[in-house]
């Protein structure tokens, strides 16, 4: 139906140039939303996303000032950042019982404020030419970002489907006291859920980085409630215990096509929050009807005799 609407609306949408940059950013989208889908199975919600990514791009931007000969070391230093963040978040969620809301948002503004005060607000540092290859680059028209998004996701689709980490993730979601009783630790899969989550934001916040090929305090701003759109729309419950590594990277598509059909529609931001916040809801109410539509009864055929 998005790519009927977009094909009546914008015809320029099914353009190759076109395509390939709406394939790149919902990559870019999908990365993230995978890691917060980790943590709504985890019946948690990450709010601070943004600011990793944010913090991310300013780190590899900084540590290696364009050079691609310390990018391994900024690399390595944004996806500890990523660590230590998650190790925080869930922290104050399994350790100190502060609702998932509260605790991710204040980890988002102290790395809001981290990230302003290192800048001081303008754009900083420089983007290395091998980031900028992940961002921009084409591999037989296939966008560089969407390769990396099929890496990550075929290995968290198969984490949570084959292994024992996804089922005691999806436990957890479902009945922690069950999961608890039934000898799956609590506490660890949480953090599991937030440090993945985090590590991803940092991993998407470099690839972005790459995109847009320069850094500022606006980036990655926004993306905390895009993720959690894109893995709410593609089915995963806010309640916990419910969706899927595939839903959320098809809720991700989605997004990325109604973004950019309200952009070549030329309706301004306002319009992209509205648009979203309506797929969001309509998303949502499709979650609630089908959680208390009841079951239809089941009839007992003539027993044999």
């Amino acid at each position: 139906m998005a790519l009927a609407a977009a094909a009546m609306a914008t015809p320029e949408f099914y353009s190759i140039t076109n395509l390939v940059n709406v394939l790149r950013q919902a990559s870019i989208l999908g990365i993230v939303a995978i890691g917060q889908t980790f943590v709504l199975l985890a019946a948690g919600i990450d709010l601070s996303v943004g600011g990793v990514m944010g913090m991310s791009m300013i780190i590899a931007a900084q540590v290696s000032g364009g050079d691609d000969s310390s990018l391994v070391a900024a690399v390595a230093l944004a996806l500890l950042m990523g660590v230590a963040v998650g190790c925080v978040n869930s922290f104050l969620v399994v350790k100190r019982n502060v609702p998932p809301f509260v605790a991710t948002l204040a980890t988002f503004i102290l790395l809001e404020g981290a990230r302003d005060a290192w800048t001081r607000g303008i754009p900083s540092g420089a983007i290395p030419g091998a980031l900028q290859f992940l961002g921009q680059r084409n591999i037989f028209f296939v966008p560089v970002p969407a390769l990396i998004l099929l890496v990550i996701g075929a290995s968290g689709i198969f984490t949570l489907r084959r292994t024992a980490f996804g089922r005691s993730l999806y436990a957890v979601g479902s009945n922690p006291r069950a999961a608890y009783m039934s000898g799956i630790r609590v506490g660890l899969m949480k953090y599991s859920a937030y440090v993945a989550c985090s590590v991803l934001a940092a991993m998407g916040g470099l690839v972005l980085s790459g995109y847009i090929g320069y850094v500022d305090r606006y980036l990655g701003q926004g993306f905390e409630l895009d993720s959690i759109a894109a893995s709410v729309v593609g089915g995963v419950s806010l309640a916990g215990g419910k969706g899927g590594v595939g839903g959320a990277l098809a809720g991700a598509a989605l997004l990325a096509v109604v973004t950019n059909i309200v952009i070549f529609l030329n309706l301004g931001e306002s319009a992209q929050l509205f648009v979203k916040g309506v797929v969001i809801i309509a998303a949502v109410a499709l979650q609630a009807r089908r959680v208390l539509t009841p079951a239809a009864p089941i009839h007992q055929g003539r027993a044999a005799t």
